[in-house]
């Protein structure tokens, strides 16, 4: 073996950690999909079309237990435990939204139930794992939040960015594509300030999410969706990236941060599960309806009504955001306050041009 490693020195750079992740959890996702769709298919497990379902014919639902199998093996695999300590309580936190996402898919659950399980994991990230904001980057005035706020605003962090991947997951391909996207970003930044760590557990939820979008999107024969189970492990995952993003320390200067802009970079990067979340939860406030209530006000709904296209309509929105992190990351010398300050006006911007009337509202239980 050492021979081997001399012989190829890639496997000596920890990039190749970042590379294997990938592709191994590319690898159990591509080839266990097909598997478990038969068995969905066997076992009659169907997302049956209902009043606000995007497809008209009953589509297996648990792609999200591959997806979770391939990020839970290459990371364990590949990422360095003495650099990332906290790996065995991001493994427990996705554990936890594996047993109830499963079982929701299985069988509803109550959005309490969910909403339990969501703060069980959030609980053990924030707590155990000790992943949590503690700066606020002079935003509001606020340098340095105490103990209990910390928590608090962690756990609300956690929990809302869950059901914000939750919420946009409605037409095939935007849950995983926008997850895709993220977690490349997340990573760059990783990579750069020397978190091969982290960065691996990116390149595996981006590795396992290329291999399920394909059979989202394009197979005929095993097309699968994610689930519950998917959709919030992404928003977890998702959401203890952008804790870390901003909480990360420089290579050169562990006391100083490594992004001074990472509060309004980690919102550009998930813009719009955030924004059109926020959106569609407020209408449904408004009008007296449950914000766990399906309708189709999404910002997806939209788009799909215009284009009739499931990819094209995904390909706009991932793309749109895409847009506005290069925005955000050449205009980086302005600083947080004004980074921040504007990604909020153009999202009230994009909630008034979509709309704040329901359009429709029915007894489905995703969002």
């Amino acid at each position: 073996m050492e021979k081997i490693l001399e012989i190829l020195p890639i496997f000596n750079s920890p990039h190749y950690f970042i590379i294997a992740g990938f592709s191994l959890a590319c690898f159990i996702t591509w080839f266990g999909i097909p598997a478990v769709n038969r068995l969905a298919r066997a076992r009659n497990l169907f997302d049956l079309p209902g009043e606000r379902s995007s497809h008209s014919n009953p589509v297996p639902r648990l792609g999200g237990a591959m997806i979770f199998a391939g990020v839970i093996l290459a990371s364990i695999l590949f990422t360095d435990l003495v650099t990332a300590s906290e790996l065995k309580n991001i493994i427990a936190g996705m554990l936890v939204l594996f047993f109830i996402g499963i079982k929701d898919d299985l069988v509803t659950l109550t959005p309490l139930k969910k909403a339990i399980g969501q703060f069980i994991a959030a609980l053990i990230i924030v707590v155990c794992a000790n992943i949590r904001i503690t700066d606020c980057y002079g935003i509001f005035n606020i340098e340095k939040l105490s103990y209990l706020p910390s928590i608090i605003i962690s756990i609300l962090l956690i929990m809302g960015l869950i059901n914000s991947i939750n919420f946009i997951d409605g037409i095939d391909g935007l849950a995983s594509g926008i997850g895709i996207m993220a977690s490349i970003v997340f990573g760059v930044f990783f990579i750069k300030n020397e978190h091969i760590s982290y960065a691996t557990i990116c390149s595996s939820l981006a590795g396992s999410l290329s291999a399920f979008f394909y059979f989202n999107v394009i197979s005929k024969k095993n097309k699968i969706f994610m689930g519950d189970t998917g959709s919030m492990i992404i928003g977890f995952l998702l959401a203890v990236f952008t804790i870390y993003l901003i909480e990360m320390p420089s290579p050169e200067n562990p006391i100083e941060k490594a992004l001074p802009i990472a509060p309004a970079m980690s919102l550009a990067i998930l813009f719009i599960p955030v924004f059109d979340g926020l959106r569609v939860s407020l209408i449904r406030f408004i009008h007296g309806k449950s914000i766990f209530k399906a309708d189709k006000n999404h910002i997806h709904h939209k788009i799909l009504s215009i284009t009739g296209s499931h990819l094209i309509a995904t390909m706009i929105i991932v793309i749109s955001n895409t847009a506005i992190i290069l925005i955000v990351y050449l205009l980086r010398e302005t600083g947080n306050k004004i980074l921040i300050s504007s990604l909020v006006l153009a999202g009230i911007i994009f909630s008034i041009l979509l709309g704040i009337k329901p359009d429709t509202f029915s007894n489905n239980k995703n969002s």
